[in-house]
């Protein structure tokens, strides 16, 4: 007997405002129009305080924190701008922004909002980091499907 794949119903899409980021536009919004799906945008902060690699000059918790809000504050604002110049205003959408290290934070929402899928960008032809990046430790460690869509 053949299984039938339950539609996704809540898809997060995790965005770094590029221009390859904005490839997966066309698949969400026929996600959203065709589907009835629930879509949520995430984008992820890097968490400045933890960084392990040297800083130029003087670094205090404060400075951190202070950076932080800034860049939530512009973070919000480029979710707001992607979802008026693309998306219709968002009104059907959940945006979603946090600190720290993007696989981890991404990985977190799919768990806490209890996603049904994730996409995500990349660069075709795919050639790999030395390290892992972002892309491939979700792709490994999500309990969900992840769609990528080639730019």
């Amino acid at each position: 007997m053949e299984q039938i794949k339950k539609k996704p119903q809540k898809i997060l899409w995790a965005t770094d405002f590029s221009g390859r980021s904005r490839s997966v536009l066309p698949f969400i919004t026929s996600q959203l129009r065709d589907e009835g799906a629930d879509i949520h945008l995430l984008y992820v902060i890097p968490d400045i305080a933890n960084k392990k690699d040297p800083w130029y000059g003087e670094f205090t918790p404060r400075h951190a924190n202070r950076i932080v809000r800034q860049e939530k504050a512009a973070a919000q604002k480029r979710l707001d701008q992607l979802c008026i110049k693309y998306l219709g205003g968002c009104a059907r959408f959940t945006k979603h922004t946090a600190v720290g290290d993007p696989a981890r934070e991404i990985l977190k929402l799919i768990e806490k909002e209890k996603m049904d899928m994730v996409v995500m960008a990349r660069r075709k032809p795919h050639i790999p980091d030395i390290r892992e990046g972002t892309l491939e430790r979700v792709k490994r460690m999500a309990r969900v499907p992840v769609k990528l869509i080639e730019t």
